[in-house]
């Protein structure tokens, strides 16, 4: 069997084709079933197809088999970019950001004598919400005085992207250098990283900072209030987190010790639907964004929506007002439609990266 093809050769003899994971996806509707393009790729005919797919991770959760069509794509993406076929012209402008954020200038290692624990925000919120970043570092002393903060770049558009010898490259320095002061727990506010931690990292205990607010009792519902008397408020769950159900069932506490009642939107939790960022799936399907946030922006029926990932809220912002969990945690920021531009996330990291924080 050809180095890559496990994934494929997998999902072409297990998947009975039954359409569950089909309906919900625009990428299978018009691709196919799991079980025909895993054979169009064994046939190495439509391995760039791939990158048409957000990698959100609906289908493993519908899958009546158990199997997870996201990951033969992921090993669809990773083979055609071992082989040259990618171009990566309309990807570039999420490469460079990447490369740039990893960039020492953009780098801050925060971690005082006897640190095991760091706070790791990761790029998106550091550059749309950097005064939350500063709140929840400051709620994060108050529970452990000794936790430290590391500014950088996981890797996860190199992941993937299928750029396996770069994310790697950009992931193990980051690694290394955690393992080398000593570091042993990671909390993470985003999803994205949560997951590349946990399945490329697996000697650091990994935590999202809200089960551990949660945790420390700063999840409390108010007392003497009728909850049918709270505004209303809808989660959206990144899909990184769609199997992660402790971070979920944090952020829902954490809205309701905010003041919120919390109705679902019709696709949750579990069954999420991606906000449209997923895969950098824009890059070769332009509009995919704008049509995947105004569909999750219909099932909020006019609530506002909270979420506990920064890109998301970016792009679910353009369609109802919508605000991170970090700003009412923190109290640096409330619902919004109005989004940060690409200048102001760079001053924004560039700010965190040398200002006091506490």
């Amino acid at each position: 069997m050809q180095e890559g093809a496990e994934p494929l050769a997998l999902m072409a003899d297990a998947c009975t084709s039954c359409g569950e994971c089909v309906r919900p996806c625009s990428f299978l509707r018009q691709q196919g079933p799991p079980a025909q393009i895993a054979q169009r790729g064994i046939e190495r005919k439509n391995l760039l197809s791939a990158y048409g797919c957000s990698l959100c991770g609906l289908c493993d959760a519908l899958c009546p088999e158990g199997l997870s069509p996201s990951a033969m794509f992921l090993a669809m993406r990773q083979k055609a970019a071992a082989q040259g076929l990618v171009e990566l012209r309309p990807y570039r402008s999420w490469l460079n950001y990447e490369k740039l954020g990893s960039h020492p200038l953009f780098q801050r290692d925060s971690i005082p004598v006897g640190c095991r624990t760091v706070f790791f925000p990761g790029c998106s919120l550091s550059g749309s919400r950097p005064d939350a970043v500063r709140g929840l570092y400051r709620l994060l002393q108050q529970h452990d005085p000794a936790v430290g903060l590391v500014l950088d770049c996981c890797g996860k558009i190199s992941h993937d992207l299928g750029l396996v010898d770069r994310f790697e490259g950009i992931f193990s320095r980051l690694a290394q250098r955690l393992h080398a002061r000593g570091i042993v727990r990671v909390l993470t506010t985003c999803p994205g990283c949560s997951k590349v931690f946990r399945n490329h990292a697996k000697a650091f205990e990994v935590t999202s900072v809200y089960e551990l607010l949660t945790q420390a009792g700063r999840a409390v519902p108010q007392q003497g209030t009728d909850a049918g008397g709270l505004p209303a408020v809808s989660i959206h769950d990144p899909c990184p987190s769609r199997f992660d159900a402790a971070q979920q069932q944090a952020v829902r506490q954490l809205a309701v010790s905010c003041g919120y009642r919390v109705e679902e939107l019709p696709d949750s939790r579990r069954y999420t639907r991606c906000c449209g960022q997923g895969g950098m799936v824009e890059g070769c399907v332009p509009g995919v964004v704008k049509k995947e946030a105004a569909l999750i922006g219909a099932e909020a029926a006019g609530r506002p929506l909270l979420s506990s990932c920064g890109a998301c809220c970016e792009t679910l912002g353009r369609v109802t007002s919508t605000a991170h969990i970090a700003d009412l945690l923190t109290g640096t920021g409330t619902f919004s439609t109005k989004p940060v531009s690409s200048r102001m996330r760079w001053i924004n990291r560039l700010k965190l990266a040398f200002l006091r924080l506490s």
